[in-house]
């Protein structure tokens, strides 16, 4: 049996309800016809018509994708920046939106997750700022690790 191939206007229309939903990317939008069954020939012309008509906009998804990692999940430059190449977004777009984010909302993020570890291990600590994105250049900005309740459990003065 072979595979069914979709009228490009269909794919068409069905991306263009499919970008109204929420900002996506051309990747999200390949993903997508792939499984619809389209060819790469239709979907490079679906993407390109996207874009003409502004469904898709790479700059536009990588602002608001960072805003988004910022704001509500709390993740750090270099996680961002892994998370857009992934999506294979142009390097200029994703440089540029990083550089933009939200300096006071993403040091509030960096002291509140430290806080969120309080009488942890400060190896531990700086262990879970990495996982989550956080450079150490990060952390030494924007960490007062004199005033927060990380503790750091080994004692190198009375250890032979």
């Amino acid at each position: 049996m072979q595979p069914t191939t979709v009228d490009t206007r269909a794919m068409l229309d069905r991306c263009q309800r499919y970008c109204a939903t929420a900002e996506r990317c051309p990747d999200d939008v390949r993903q997508l016809c792939r499984r619809q069954g389209a060819t790469p020939r239709q979907t490079d012309e679906v993407i390109g018509l996207l874009e003409q008509q502004k469904y898709i906009d790479c700059a536009r998804y990588c602002r608001a994708f960072v805003h988004d990692k910022v704001a509500y999940q709390s993740w750090g430059r270099m996680k961002i920046t892994m998370g857009l190449r992934a999506k294979r977004l142009p390097e200029e777009h994703i440089q540029a939106a990083v550089a933009d984010l939200d300096e006071p909302v993403y040091a509030a993020n960096i002291r509140k997750l430290i806080r969120s570890k309080r009488g942890q291990d400060r190896q531990r600590v700086v262990r879970f700022m990495l996982q989550r994105g956080f450079t150490f250049d990060d952390l030494r900005r924007y960490a007062d690790y004199d005033n927060d309740d990380c503790e750091n459990t080994y004692d190198y003065e009375n250890n032979d």
